[in-house]
């Protein structure tokens, strides 16, 4: 079974033009510093790990609180 390719409608094609405008470039993509993004990452990443040992540090202490 062939299909036949047709060619985009205007409408489309405008469409398109104007997705592909707010999407980066190549060239911008290419650009980007994985350095700083991994810099935030990490950051990230530590304050949930930082969040997380403070809950069970602070449940473990309300715990002890009720059973003496």
């Amino acid at each position: 079974m062939s299909e036949v390719v047709r060619e985009p409608s205007l409408t489309r094609r405008q469409l398109e033009s104007a997705i592909r405008a707010l999407l980066p470039s190549e060239q911008q993509l290419t650009e980007l510093v994985p350095s700083k993004n991994s810099a935030v990452s990490a950051v990230g990443i530590g304050g949930v790990l930082t969040g997380y040992l403070w809950g069970r540090v602070r449940g473990r202490q309300s715990r002890k609180d009720k059973r003496s």
